[in-house]
This record gives structure tokens, C-alpha cells and sequence, in this order.
């Protein structure tokens, strides 16, 4: 831990995340003096707590499944599958710790100051006074929740900078009548090291977190429960995958609730109530709830920007729907969003980026924010970010991952089939690679515009769906044209075959189908 007195330095990056610690080492590589600010672990919750940790247990939970399920299949005998519990959540933890260490190794590397406690920024820049940030001592709950950090009283040191960023990622949203607790009503946090399996489990919200989730806990024998409000799980995927994913997990005896809402939780002495009820036209249809009991309800219903405790309101800094407001406005549908971002708050000297700043809350955007960010600061005129052109990824199994628009989006835009784009989709059930490695659920599916081809969106549900996507993430990037991914050669065999076939299809010229 740095014990520096009062120090000035070119920029103070605040938060050791995704956005913060990649912000701090593009920085230090342009020849800035850098201090990262961070009161928890390097690496934010995508590391410790989300993205990294989570894909190891999902790896457990598919190997797990795979075994239990297709052994006879693949000519696999055995006496007795066990799980030892406590080393599926340790090797989670290990893979944390392990990159954890990794970040603190890049400071040293790039000589940036990595200095642990809260950060308060008092004032931004005025003039020729530099920002001013008050550090304190903090001890941090270990919790995925908005539960405060205990911070002292007064400041350990006061540091200054021409140029702040702040990058402190966001929080887990409980319901009003539904706090977490860390026992029985849990956040994402909690469901990566429960002690104890539990039994039941009831997920409120099917995003990409909550899916993940009941993913991992269906397959080693929880009965899992999921219960979403819009019709369908993953509700901002397209809607054929959605439907596509529930016929999956329905087969294998999850039970989705879409369409419905929560209404109450209850925690009792063995576990939790929930009363849910038909969502219909804007409002729960209480004549029609039930009440469900689990040991365990997991919410996982979003998230908004952390900042608390991270400056007073009389800063001047501007928020908007519980995230911090930069020049950065999310483009209307089919519009393009401003093309020179700099990522300013409302007060000088100070920038925002990453989750705390809102959506898309994505661990590679924050970081993509944060070097187009520092690079601006440094006087650069690095290309802006297409936000249309994110890749969206679910590591559940089969994956999800697409890019661009969905059918409906384009449809609520005022589109239509046939005279402005056409669609082609591809089973993996005929796919040749898919049949041999059994991964046969799932389908690519690309969305071209007319007439001249354009790849408007592009949407896959199977094995390796998250990194198929790169493919068509770059294509439309580059604007490339359904002709040229036609004309690209595609080795065999391989699941990006698959690829290859959908965008035939989107010109009649599907082969294998």
C-alpha cells in the first residue's frame, strides 16, 4: 500500500477495474504520472466477483453436466461421480486471485502508484488549481450489495491531479421488499461461494447474470426456478434465440416463469417464500399469484453506478437515473451516437467511464471507454466507439453472443422483411462439426440489410457462441457485406462453418440445410 504524503500527479484514475486499471496502464504508457485509487481488490467485481471467477465455476458445472448426462453416449463408464463443493468454489476463487496479482504486476510494470483506500474528490480543476482528492481508510463489506464501506473519519492524505477519471463500476439493484441479506436473499456475489449447495433456488430476473446462475446450479441438481417479467429469458437478445434457449432448458426441467413478476419475498426459518403473479399489460394480475418456497432466492434483477461516498453534491457533478452523466449520449435506434466523446462530467478536470456511467454494462466497453478516454486527455484523436457494434455475450450452455440489431428492434424501427432485410438462419443440428463434438442444440443466425447486404445484426445460441461472434463483430465493424463473408473461405471442419452457412442463407444459397 502507497504511504505517499501530498503528491501531485498528471491523472488519478479512480477504481481498479476493467475501465480503471486499463485506463491507468494506457496512461502510464502515454508518459503520464498515474495513481489508481482503489478500496477493495484490483481488478473490480469483473474479476474478483463477475466475469473471470463466474466463467470458472460455469466450466465446472459443463464438464459436470456433460459427464452425468452423455457418458454411455461417448463410451464413458464409470462407478460414481462425486463433487466436492468446497473445491468447485476454491478453484473459482484461486483463478481470482491468481489475476488479481497478475494487475498489481502491470503497476509495478508501468510505475503506477496503486493506492489502497476510498477516494473523495473535493474539487475538480479551476484555473491553475488542480483537482483535489482526499483519501481515507476503508474497510469494505464483502458484498455485491449497496451496503456502505466503513470509511474514517478523516482523510489519510490529500492528492492532487490535472485530470481525475472515475471508474467505479456499479452495484447489484435489490427490490424494496427484498433486501439482501447475504443468507437467504443473495446477489451474485454470494451465489459464487454459498458453503452449502442449496437444494432450491429461485432466480428473480433472466438476464445474462441470472442465467448464468440457474445455468450453473440446474446442473448440479438444484431445482432452479427463474422468473422474469418480459415474455422471454434474455429479453434484449433476439427473440428467436430466446425461444430457442428456453426450449433447452425446459427440456432439461428448468422452470421459467416469464411473464411474471414478484410481488413479495418472505425469508422463513428454512428458507425464502416469493410471490410472483401474471405480468400483463403493465401490471401484476394479483387474482393469479402463487407462492413459490426455496431455500435460496438469488436476485438478479440489474444494476447502477457506485459512487458513494465519492463527492458531495455541492461538486457539481451531474447524475442521471443513479449513474454518473458525461458528453457521452446513447444513440437513439438507428441513429449514430455522437462522434467525438471525451467522456467529461460537468465539472472540469474530471471524467467518468465504465458502469458508473450507465449502459451498455460491459466489462470490454469500460475498457474501450477508458483508453479512448485517457487518449483524448493526452491530446490524441483516437476513432470513436461504435456502440452499435458491441458484442453481447451469455456463458451459460449452450452460450449466447450477438452483435448489432435484433429482428424486433429493426421491426419496432419500422422495417420490414423482404423489401428492407432478410434473415438467415442455421441449426447446429446440421451442422457436421456440432454432430461430431454432440453439441447439436442452438443456431447462427444474420440479419442482412437490403440492398446491399449489410450485416444489421448477427445472433448465435450454441458451442462457442461467444467467441463465433468475433467473426461477425469484425464484419460489421468493417462493414462488410453478407457477399464477402459468402466469399470467405472457412476451414472444415469447424463451428464457424456455421457462420459461413447462415450468411448463404440470408442470400437463398444455404448449403448444408
Amino acid at each position: 500500500m502507497a504511504t505517499t504524503s501530498n503528491t501531485h500527479y498528471d491523472l488519478i484514475v479512480i477504481g481498479g477495474g476493467p475501465a480503471g486499471y486499463v485506463g491507468a496502464i494506457r496512461a502510464a504508457q502515454l508518459g503520464m504520472k498515474v495513481a489508481c485509487v482503489e478500496r477493495s481488490k484490483l481488478g473490480g467485481v469483473c474479476l474478483n466477483w463477475g466475469c473471470i471467477p463466474s466463467k470458472a465455476l460455469l466450466t465446472n458445472a459443463e464438464i459436470y453436466e456433460r459427464i452425468t448426462h452423455e457418458a454411455d453416449e461417448l463410451g464413458l463408464k464409470f462407478e460414481k461421480l462425486g463433487v466436492d463443493w468446497n473445491k468447485v468454489i476454491s478453484r473459482s476463487r484461486g483463478v481470482a486471485d491468481k489475476l488479481n496479482k497478475g494487475i498489481a504486476f502491470l503497476f509495478r510494470k508501468n510505475k503506477i502508484e496503486h493506492i489502497e483506500g476510498h477516494a473523495k474528490i473535493t474539487s475538480g480543476r479551476k484555473g491553475d488549481k488542480p483537482c483535489q482528492v482526499e483519501i481515507y481508510d476503508a474497510k469494505v463489506q464483502d458484498t455485491f450489495t449497496l451496503a456502505p464501506a466503513e470509511i474514517a473519519k478523516k482523510p489519510r492524505q490529500t492528492i492532487t491531479a490535472t485530470n481525475v477519471i472515475i471508474a467505479t463500476g456499479s452495484v447489484a439493484r435489490d427490490l424494496p421488499f427484498a433486501r439482501y441479506d447475504g443468507d437467504k436473499i443473495i446477489g451474485a456475489r454470494e451465489a459464487m461461494t454459498l458453503p452449502k449447495q442449496p437444494k432450491s433456488l429461485i432466480v428473480i430476473g433472466a438476464g445474462a447474470i441470472g442465467m448464468e446462475f440457474a445455468y450453473f446450479y440446474h446442473s448440479y441438481g438444484t431445482k432452479v426456478t427463474v422468473v422474469e417479467m418480459l415474455p422471454h429469458i434474455l429479453p434484449v437478445e433476439d427473440t428467436d434465440i430466446s425461444k430457442a434457449l428456453e426450449k433447452v432448458y425446459k427440456k432439461k426441467g428448468m422452470d421459467l416463469r416469464t411473464s411474471h413478476t414478484t410481488t413479495k419475498v418472505e425469508t422463513t426459518k428454512t428458507g425464502v417464500k416469493v410471490t410472483i403473479a401474471p405480468f400483463e399489460n403493465g401490471k401484476a394480475d394479483e387474482k393469479r399469484a402463487e407462492t413459490l418456497e426455496a431455500e435460496k432466492v438469488l436476485l438478479a434483477i440489474g444494476v447502477r453506478g457506485r459512487y458513494d461516498g465519492l463527492f458531495d453534491e455541492s461538486l457539481g457533478i451531474q447524475t442521471v437515473k443513479d449513474h454518473i452523466k458525461t458528453d457521452y449520449t446513447p444513440p437513439a435506434p438507428g441513429k449514430d451516437p455522437a462522434p467525438v466523446v471525451s467522456y467529461k462530467t460537468s465539472v472540469e478536470g474530471i471524467y467518468a467511464v465504465g458502469d458508473v456511467i450507465g449502459p451498455p454494462w460491459l466489462a470490454h466497453v469500460a475498457s474501450e471507454e477508458a483508453i479512448l478516454c485517457v487518449e483524448r486527455i493526452a491530446g490524441h484523436d483516437p476513432i470513436p466507439m461504435d456502440y452499435t457494434v458491441i458484442p453481447g455475450c451469455t456463458y451459460c450452455v449452450p452460450q449466447v453472443a450477438s452483435v448489432g440489431f435484433t429482428e424486433r428492434a429493426l421491426i419496432e424501427q419500422g422495417l420490414k422483411k423482404g423489401q428492407d432485410y432478410e434473415v438467415g438462419s442455421y441449426p447446429f443440428m446440421a451442422h457436421g462439426k456440432a454432430i461430431a463434438s454432440m453439441h447439436t442444440d442452438g443456431l447462427v443466425k444474420i440479419i442482412r440489410g437490403l440492398p446491399r447486404g449489410e450485416i444489421l445484426g448477427a445472433h448465435i445460441m450454441g458451442d462457442q457462441a461467444t467467441e463465433l461472434i468475433a467473426e461477425l463483430t469484425l464484419a460489421r465493424r468493417l462493414e462488410a457485406t453478407t457477399e464477402e463473408l459468402n466469399v470467405t473461405v472457412h476451414a472444415h471442419p469447424t463451428m464457424h462453418e456455421a457462420v459461413h452457412e447462415a450468411s448463404l442463407a440470408s442470400e437463398g444459397k444455404l448449403i448444408h440445410g
